[in-house]
């Protein structure tokens, strides 16, 4: 990802989410972090993005936010991204990743759990419509 697609990252966030990231966060996690964050291409255009972090004393990533533009998904476009972030988040020295997921959505659990996550807990009223999300974390050691 480069700065000038962080307004793309926008407006593919917004088409995803009930209650999207604002362009200053995704700015502000892009800077934190740009080795971290990543976009995904078809035909030269911008179809997708992940958002990543890390919290280096406990030598953790966080995937902050991904997504992919729904004529999109399905076709393996989440899956590549998720690997090229869990190959560069090893390269780098972390040894787990962690991200919070809607318990609703099913597909990206069944991807993350596909990727070695596992359920850690249940965070109650984690999202602005008070619904819940499942805390899940992959250990690479």
């Amino acid at each position: 990802m480069r700065e000038d697609d962080i307004l793309k990252v926008y407006e593919i966030e917004r088409k995803s989410f009930p209650y999207p990231f604002g362009e200053v966060l995704i700015h502000n996690i892009y800077f934190g972090a740009p080795e971290l964050c990543f976009v995904i291409e078809c035909d030269q255009e911008i179809v997708g993005f992940l958002l990543g972090g890390y919290i280096p004393v406990e030598k953790q990533t966080h995937i902050f936010s991904i997504a992919i533009l729904e004529n999109y998904r399905g076709m393996g476009f989440g899956k590549k991204i998720l690997l090229h972030f869990l190959e560069r988040s090893s390269l780098l020295g972390h040894t787990n990743t962690k991200l919070e997921v809607s318990v609703d959505n099913a597909g990206a659990i069944k991807l993350y759990e596909e990727l070695g996550f596992e359920i850690v807990s249940r965070i109650r009223k984690y999202y602005q419509d008070h619904s819940d999300a499942f805390l899940m974390i992959r250990k690479t050691e």
